[in-house]
């Protein structure tokens, strides 16, 4: 990668259509909504086109040499600290000012309210790689980041500045750790969206086939850190009891409940039978990143390291009628 530079935009969970989230004036209307929206919707010849908001007002993204680029695409999460990797192109040329998009589906899915407004773009590619929100989870900051638009990182006649190499450094170990988890060119049919299918509220977990090879990897990495480390083991997974492990040493003994997930990022689902147990002095949490890797990753927490460590949000509700006690 030799021409790299990073734009910012709002916050969107699938950059296909939906809202738009960030402190950018353009954001603050009331009905509006980003031009963002559809960064990662390709238009019916396959490409993709990125709104970023203007640098000053003015200045879109441009060079004297347009074609070739790196494009790293940057947002804040609307409720949390920090500057996210929401995906990136490749090969992407740069317009150097705004464009209306072609004639796509982008243009039919507007609402009535919306009709007037006119999308635009200012970079374009035929590559696109989607970070899907459950792997963006590890925020960075930089305070040349944090107040710019865009930046040229490196490239013919940039600049490179100590402030640039940094973010450039850490960028590219980034995307070399997100390249396993990242999508390719993401359309509908292949990238998640947990609306999608109403039936499978955990299809943003991947299908029921996948999550069960993930559990069994995960499972057997967690019994072979145990192992090494002079532990037996007391197979409990069938008796529902919130965890699915009792490993003993001696005197010592840990329930663990085991989570598994084949990217690099702790995202997982509990229900509510196993966050009951959390608080036991016994319980231990083992989360299993890589797990269908040769080498996956176990870390252990006790119930005070995991409250440090991870937040729990309500993900499926369960509805029942209110039914008033018969009098008898």
């Amino acid at each position: 990668m030799k021409k790299i530079l990073w734009v910012k935009f709002g916050w969107s969970e699938f950059y296909r259509g939906g809202s738009v989230d960030g402190n950018f004036s353009y954001l603050a209307g009331k009905g509006k909504q980003g031009h963002e929206a559809y960064n990662f919707a390709p238009a019916a010849d396959g490409t993709y086109y990125c709104y970023v908001p203007p640098l000053f007002e003015i200045y879109a993204p441009n060079h004297p040499d347009q074609s070739g680029w790196t494009v790293v695409c940057l947002a804040k999460h609307p409720e949390r600290k920090g500057i996210h990797i929401v995906g990136w192109y490749k090969d992407a040329t740069l317009l150097g000012r705004w464009l209306d998009v072609p004639d796509t589906h982008v243009r039919t899915e507007f609402s009535d309210t919306q009709q007037s407004e006119r999308w635009s773009y200012c970079i374009s590619s035929k590559t696109a790689y989607f970070v899907p929100p459950q792997e963006r989870n590890i925020p960075f900051s930089h305070p040349s980041v944090g107040q710019g638009k865009f930046s040229f990182l490196t490239g013919p006649d940039v600049k490179e500045t100590a402030n640039k190499k940094e973010v450039l450094r850490y960028l590219r170990h980034r995307l070399k750790r997100l390249a396993s988890v990242a999508i390719e060119n993401p359309t509908d049919d292949t990238a998640p969206d947990p609306g999608a299918d109403p039936t499978d509220p955990l299809g943003e977990f991947g299908s029921p086939e996948h999550r069960k090879r993930v559990e069994k990897a995960a499972e057997r990495a967690v019994k072979r850190y145990y192992r090494e480390k002079g532990f037996s083991c007391h197979d409990v997974t069938k008796e529902h009891c919130g965890f699915d492990f009792i490993f003993t040493k001696g005197q010592t003994e840990h329930h663990v409940e085991v989570k598994g997930t084949s990217g690099e990022t702790g995202r997982f689902f509990m229900t509510r039978n196993e966050s009951s147990y959390r608080q036991h002095r016994t319980w231990r949490f083992a989360i299993v990143t890589r797990a269908l890797n040769q080498e996956p990753t176990v870390r252990v927490f006790n119930s005070r390291r995991f409250n440090k460590t991870f937040q729990l949000t309500p993900y499926v509700f369960t509805g029942e009628p209110i039914v008033e006690p018969e009098k008898i």
